[in-house]
This record gives C-alpha cells, sequence and structure tokens, in this order.
C-alpha cells in the first residue's frame, strides 16, 4: 500500500529516534536517553537496510500538494545520506578523533537538558552502559582489520594520544561531569546526582575509553594504512562507497572529476580576489607572496585567548544587530559564544524546541595562536549569525514543518548555507574593514581547495603528502591548519564538497531570481524561502526558489 508523504515521514522519524542515538543526544531528545547505537554487525545491516527503503519508498508516496514532495524528497536525500555516509563509520571515523568518538560523544553527552528525576536516572544509565557499546565497535574494529578497512596508521596514534591526556584528568574535572542537574531535583538530591555522575565516568565512561584505546592499540594500528593510501579507492569496493558519500553529502548526482574541475577554477579566480583586496594591505600583488605573508607573518596572530573571545562576542553581538533587516523572522533563541579547550577549532550546537537551551558557537582556545586576527569574523558569521544559527534555529522553532525538516542535517543545505553566509556579512556590514574581508578570502580558499582535494585524495589516489601540498601551494592557511583538514577529509570522505557546490548553488538561485524579478527582488524574502522548510535536498531546494519566483511575477504581471 503506498503511504502518503506525512506518514512515510512519521515512520522514519520513528527510525532515527529509535537508532541514531548519537544524532538523538545532538537534538537533545530524551525520550530515549539510556540508549546508544547498536554497532553490533546486524543491527548496523539491518539500519542500512531500512534507510534504503525510505528510499525506494519515498518514490511512490501520495502527493497531496507541494509541501508532500518537499517532504517525500527530504526524507529520501536523508535516509540515503544515512545509510551511505555510516557505511566504514565504526571502522574509519570512530577511530580518527577529530570525527569519532572524542568529537561526537565530549561535545553532546553533558549539554542534555534534564528536567525530571527519571531523566537523570536514565542519563546515570547511559554512562555506565558506555563499555557494552564500545565491545561492539571493537568488534567492528577487528572486522575491518582483517578485511583492510582501517584508518591511517598515524590518525590511530592521534586518538591513542588524545585519549590518554584526556583520562590523565580527574574524573570530576571530565566535562561530562559538568552536565547540569535535572531542574526538579532538590539540593540534597541534586548533590547526591553529581556525585552519582562523577562515580558513573570513574566505573563506565572511562573504563569504555580505556578499552576503546587497547583496542585501537592492539587490533586498528597494526592494520593501519599508510600515508600513501588514505583514500577510499584504495579500499575494496571504496570507489563505490565514495561515489555514494559524493552523492549522499552534495545531494547532488556529480562525477568526482566534475567536482575537482570546479574546485581548480574557484581557486583561479580567488586569486584575483586576494591580489585586489589583500594586495595593498601587504604590498604585494604575487599572489604566493600573499599567501606566504598571510601564514607566517606573528604579528596576524592572537596571542590572548581573551582577545579572542573578545572578537568571537563582538561579531556575534555585531550580527545579531542588524539581522532582522535581512531575514524575516528570526530565531527566538539567542546564540552564545562559548570557548572551549577540546575538540574541534569551531562548530555550532542548536537550541533545544522549548528555548531551555540556546544556540551555542564554539571555538577552541587552548591554542590562541592558531588563529589568526583576521579569521574569527568569518568563523562567527559561518557558525552563528547570519549562519548555522539563523539556518538551524529557525528550523527548530518553526512548528509548521516536519521534524524531519526541522532537525535533519543535509550537509550540502546547511554547510552550503552556512559559506553563503561569509559573503553574506559583507553584504550586510558586518566585515569592519579589507583584514577581515581577507579572512572571507581565506575561509573560501578552504572550501575551494576541499573540492580539489578531497576528490584527489578518494577518487584520484593523492597521498596524504600530495594534498597538503596543494593547500600549501593555494592558500594562506598554516601547515597546522592544512594537515588538521587534510586529515579531516581522509578520515570523512565527501563531506567537504558540501560547502562550496551548496554555497554556489544558492548563490546561483539568488541571481537568477534577481534576473527575473528585479525590483521585486526582496532579499529579506529570499532568505525566508531558502530557510523557511528547513533542511531540504538541493534538487528541491532549486523547485521550491523557483516556484516563488514564478508565484511573484504571477501577482506583478496579474498571469
Amino acid at each position: 500500500m503506498t503511504a502518503t508523504a506525512a506518514a512515510l515521514a512519521a515512520e522514519y522519524w520513528e527510525f532515527q529516534l529509535e537508532h541514531r542515538h548519537f544524532g538523538n543526544l545532538a537534538r537533545g531528545e530524551l525520550s530515549r536517553l539510556e540508549r546508544w547505537d547498536d554497532l553490533s554487525a546486524e543491527g548496523l545491516s539491518a539500519a542500512r537496510e531500512a534507510s534504503l527503503r525510505f528510499v525506494r519508498d519515498a518514490k511512490g508516496v501520495i502527493v497531496h500538494d507541494p509541501s508532500d514532495r518537499v517532504l517525500a524528497e527530504t526524507v529520501s536525500a536523508v535516509a540515503f545520506m544515512d545509510a551511505t555516509v555510516t557505511a566504514w563509520w565504526p571502522e574509519l571515523q570512530a577511530p580518527n578523533w577529530q570525527t569519532g568518538l572524542l568529537s561526537v560523544l565530549l561535545p553532546a553527552l553533558h549539554l542534555q537538558p534534564l528536567v525530571t528525576a527519571d531523566h537523570g536516572r536514565r542519563y546515570l544509565e547511559k554512562l555506565n552502559s558506555f563499555p557494552a557499546m564500545v565491545d561492539q565497535l571493537a568488534d567492528r574494529l577487528s572486522e575491518g582489520a582483517a578485511t583492510g578497512v582501517a584508518p591511517l596508521a598515524r590518525h590511530v596514534l592521534q586518538t591513542i594520544e588524545k585519549l590518554e591526556q584526556f583520562l590523565a584528568r580527574p574524573p570530576a574535572d571530565d566535562p561530562i561531569a559538568t552536565q547540569p542537574v535535572p531542574a526538579e531535583l532538590g539540593p540534597a538530591e541534586a548533590d547526591r546526582w553529581r556525585a552519582a555522575v562523577v562515580k558513573a565516568i570513574e566505573t563506565g565512561v572511562r573504563p569504555g575509553l580505556v578499552l576503546f584505546e587497547e583496542a585501537l592499540l592492539e587490533i586498528t594500528l597494526p592494520a593501519g594504512r599508510p600515508d600513501d593510501r588514505a583514500g577510499l579507492c584504495h579500499l575494496p569496493g571504496g570507489d563505490a562507497v565514495y561515489a555514494d558519500m559524493v552523492r549522499g553529502h552534495t545531494t547532488l548526482d556529480m562525477d568526482p572529476a566534475a567536482i575537482h574541475q570546479i574546485g581548480l577554477e574557484r581557486i583561479g579566480l580567488l586569486e584575483e580576489e586576494y591580489r585586489r583586496i589583500a594586495g595593498p594591505l601587504l604590498g604585494t600583488l604575487e599572489v604566493g607572496d600573499i599567501y606566504s605573508r598571510l601564514r607566517d607573518d606573528p604579528n596576524l596572530r592572537y596571542a590572548r585567548s581573551e582577545d579572542l573571545v573578545a572578537d568571537a562576542v563582538r561579531c556575534l553581538d555585531k550580527a545579531s544587530a542588524v539581522m532582522g533587516e535581512w531575514f524575516e523572522p528570526t530565531p527566538r533563541a539567542p546564540c552564545i559564544a562559548s570557548p572551549i579547550d577540546l575538540g574541534s577549532m569551531a562548530y555550532y550546537y542548536p537550541p533545544t524546541a522549548d528555548g531551555e537551551r540556546p544556540g551555542r558557537f564554539f571555538f577552541n582556545v587552548a591554542d590562541p595562536t592558531a588563529w589568526t586576527t583576521f579569521q574569527v569574523p568569518g568563523v562567527a558569521y559561518h557558525e552563528g549569525i547570519p549562519g548555522h544559527h539563523l539556518q538551524i534555529a529557525l528550523a527548530i522553532e518553526n512548528p509548521e514543518i516536519h521534524d524531519i525538516h526541522r532537525h535533519s542535517y543535509l550537509p550540502a543545505f546547511g554547510e552550503g548555507w552556512g559559506l553563503y553566509s561569509e559573503r553574506l556579512s559583507d553584504e550586510m556590514g558586518l566585515y569592519a574593514d579589507d583584514w577581515e574581508r581577507v579572512g572571507m578570502l581565506t575561509a573560501d580558499s578552504l572550501r575551494a581547495g576541499r573540492l580539489v582535494v578531497d576528490t584527489g585524495i578518494h577518487a584520484l589516489g593523492w597521498s596524504r603528502r600530495k594534498a597538503i601540498n596543494f593547500m600549501a601551494d593555494h592558500s594562506p592557511m598554516s601547515l597546522h591548519e592544512i594537515t588538521e583538514e587534510v586529515d579531516r577529509y581522509i578520515a570523512c570522505p565527501g563531506q567537504a564538497l558540501s560547502y562550496m557546490l551548496g554555497r554556489l548553488e544558492i548563490e546561483s538561485l539568488r541571481s537568477e531570481a534577481e534576473a527575473r524579478l528585479g525590483a521585486a527582488f526582496d532579499v529579506r524574502s529570499f532568505h525566508g524561502t531558502v530557510l523557511g522548510n528547513g533542511t531540504i535536498p538541493l534538487i528541491t531546494l532549486r523547485r521550491v526558489v523557483r516556484e516563488w519566483v514564478d508565484a511573484i511575477r504571477r501577482t506583478h504581471t496579474g498571469r
């Protein structure tokens, strides 16, 4: 029997809640708080087959109105991404410190909006059951090692080093110990609960992390790949897996070779912008000199974390003050600048729908010299306002759209919007001067380079060193930043393509709308159309925007 779009979406969302508990953590979803993802071979296979069934079923849904079609296409795209980008996650991504347990678990686990005593009980149950999940993960690492599906040896060593550093902290100083107490607990109950959390860290989380470290050392490291076999193309069946990951992350059917060429072309266009904007600041029009000066001048790097924090706060405040001129509606939830000393360099964490948890722009201040002084504004605008906070918070706060649109993540839409926001911020008058615009250009260099390097590694067989050298030759990023980025692309194939491809699609749609509407074009209405359905695939966004343009033209022409 053919289902309606709403029925299919409801079934798929229930599947997500039942099986994707890392995602539930990010959403602050408490209904199944005590559970972990099933990483058994049977569980992973069943979840993948279920996701692919949703992709098939979405093609035959009953469509009553345009929103049904949007919903069905989004279910299909999200389910396909779920089925494909999770391929080899336990074997390749979980052992990587940037994309694995340390980056997925630690930022989310201590930010849950606990309210009741039952929430508190199930949170403790989750901490204490952590080793059982790691047991399953160790089995997948063993299977991967036996079949040649293993990460780079150097990445395994990096994760082991990070784990040792983390485990050296006293349990009471563990970030998980900062989880807010369930709101309904009284003072005495709260004290007992905090003590129980520390105990669960000692008896559950820490033993699980030790088990993980042992599995990496004894199972994964001996099977680790050398740097000259960094890409999926070197693994059995890797070409097909990469093709699926490209489609899943971009929601486009594009050949890696074509994507590679787009990246090369964007890099060429950026060189002219560097000459025009950075050249006068540095007194040279030689692109190589511009890159080296921006990369190597110590005066262009932060010395104190306090200054870094102050600039991040300043940028978010400035963007928040003017966002109403460019967006309607604007989010109810604020976006908070939140410095951290562990994990990725910067990322956004969404608010909860009830407003109990604000949106947060996390940025790492452990080493302020890792940041250039012109870099912070673009990152704050991408991760915070008008970037991910507008995109994600508006969706979460919109009761008119399905939870799949509100809470799902399609990188091409989300990261495309984030990168579009960096250029939009210049239109909004947020960059204070050309130095801050240089930061915008360096971010563009990174995203254009990703198109070349990600495809180079995973489709064309590039070594890790060749990828690093290419980025060093075609961007002003430091060698440390480049190395971190390349290691991320190796660990998370295809995801890095979503930024520039998504931005180019949004920019193309805006240019088309401006040309067709002329004086009738309104940027707030355009942004409301792009963001109004929450997360959707790019092919759907293209149709939605064109239908919006057609409707305005009919209004103005009477036809």
